[in-house]
């Protein structure tokens, strides 16, 4: 049997909500590896998850002064800033930096939109849902900053045209998307 790796470990703490543990284990894994970009990202996912926010950026930011072309990395700290601390500015160029390492990452497009728009930056929350939904027509989220933010610009056809493409999936993917 091939032993675990510590990345399969701290991805079972994740999927097991164990942040506590996750902690622990990411606490060990730095001390032991203390230039292992992923020890100072899990230990950043546990921190996050915790609540404790500004020890969760640092952990981010030193994950990523050891691997700055760790997409997930990026992602993380851009939602750490938007959802919890309340610094958006920072939290989109955070987000643009990971689109720039994964271009192809429907999910990070479908965030960016909904950070947009959340910030009344329609225009640009319409053109990045678009581009989530050329790599997955299919994608819940996408369809739905779409259609709110065609919705804040008036634009009743677009608005139609979200509701059409809402109808046709299959409601599998509105569960998915609801959590």
């Amino acid at each position: 049997m091939v032993p675990k790796t510590r990345i399969q470990t701290a991805r079972e703490f994740c999927a097991a909500n164990a942040w506590t543990e996750l902690l622990a284990f990411a606490d060990g894994w730095r001390a032991e590896s203390p230039a292992e970009a992923k020890a100072s990202f899990y230990r950043g996912a546990a921190l996050a998850a915790l609540g404790r926010y500004l020890e969760a950026e640092v952990m981010y930011r030193e994950a990523l002064d050891k691997d700055p072309r760790d997409f997930k990395a990026w992602h993380n700290l851009a939602g750490i800033l938007f959802e919890s601390m309340s610094r958006p500015v920072d939290a989109i160029c955070c987000m643009e930096q990971a689109m720039k390492l994964e271009p192809h990452n429907k999910l990070g497009w479908a965030n960016l939109a909904s950070m947009l728009g959340q910030l009344g930056r329609h225009e640009k929350a319409l053109e990045f849902a678009n581009r989530a939904l050329a790599l997955d027509p299919q994608m819940v989220e996408a369809h739905l900053h779409k259609g709110a933010a065609a919705k804040a610009l008036g634009k009743t056809e677009i608005v139609k045209e979200v509701s059409e493409a809402l109808a046709s999936i299959e409601a599998v993917r509105f569960k998915r998307a609801g959590g």
